[in-house]
């Protein structure tokens, strides 16, 4: 059994936000799907890893109408581990909150513009209502939104919810140039300095989970499992990940699987695609809007 510590669990290509520069390439109309509740994937890879966190990913995976399942599946196959749901907060509804008791799962809230407000603080604030939440403080102190404000709260099962005002931001991390279909990678596939951008990478403990598959990070799933639809594949700057990069297939061999995590875990070729520093003048201008 390997140990890791996120698994993301990328049930949804799909989002209802247009957000420049999103990390997994959702931010297009071209950008469609979702990922039906499949146990074999669970099943398979419940014996071969054990992760600390399972986060429910896309796109929004608020538009999956299989997340229950998702939710439900994971809880039983990983009793052990910490199930989040990542969310732009915009589809949240009470609904959703009875999931926390039921499955034992926290929310963590992008809100990618402040149009949208009231529907995030109505559900963190129905959560407060029912006195089982207090504030979040970890061995930093009080969980914060990055300017100060409390922003994170817990309960006794140590499910929490935590809100980031993405839309305070002026700029984000590049994991590659432009948006879209007109992206590109910061540097070639075959760039000898693919260590500089592991080292600053806040994903680099991300493996991601598409279709029974695995990938290395969210940036690389995000690329792969979307760029078709972006014609991407068919794009010289990028034909190198297309065609160099290993993804881990569902029911590869346990040779072929360890040898896999002991490479994901490092830097590869395909960390290219990010920036090596926190470059103010590369980073992405933060635009977002409706887009469904």
């Amino acid at each position: 059994m390997i140990d890791i510590p996120n698994l993301d669990m990328f049930i949804v290509q799909t989002c209802n936000l247009s957000c420049a520069g999103c990390q997994t390439f959702s931010d297009s109309k071209l950008v469609k799907g979702v990922t039906r509740y499949n146990n074999d994937y669970l099943e398979f890879w419940s014996s071969k890893i054990q992760p600390a966190y399972i986060n429910m990913f896309g796109g929004e995976p608020l538009l999956n109408p299989d997340l229950e399942m998702w939710l439900d599946g994971c809880r039983q196959y990983w009793p052990d581990s910490n199930l989040v749901i990542q969310t732009n907060g915009l589809r949240l509804s009470e609904e959703h909150l009875s999931w926390i008791d039921t499955y034992n799962v926290s929310f963590n809230i992008s809100q990618h513009m402040p149009e949208y407000g009231s529907k995030v603080w109505n559900f963190i604030n129905q959560a407060l209502a029912t006195g089982k939440f207090q504030p979040w403080t970890n061995e930093n102190g009080p969980v914060q939104n990055g300017y100060g404000e409390q922003r994170g709260w817990i309960n006794s099962d140590e499910c929490h919810i935590q809100l980031t005002e993405s839309f305070n931001e002026t700029v984000w991390w590049s994991f590659y140039k432009n948006t879209a279909e007109e992206s590109k990678p910061n540097y070639n596939y075959f760039s000898n300095d693919f260590h500089s951008s592991w080292n600053v990478c806040g994903c680099r403990t991300f493996v991601n989970m598409f279709e029974g598959n695995l990938y290395k990070c969210p940036a690389v799933a995000g690329l792969l499992i979307n760029g078709d639809s972006l014609g991407l594949n068919e794009k010289n700057t990028w034909k190198d990940w297309f065609n160099n990069y290993k993804r881990l297939n569902l029911y590869s061999q346990d040779v072929i699987i360890d040898e896999w995590f002991n490479e994901q875990k490092g830097p590869q070729s395909c960390c290219n695609m990010c920036a090596h520093k926190l470059d103010m003048g590369a980073q992405t201008v933060v635009n977002s809007k409706v887009k469904l």
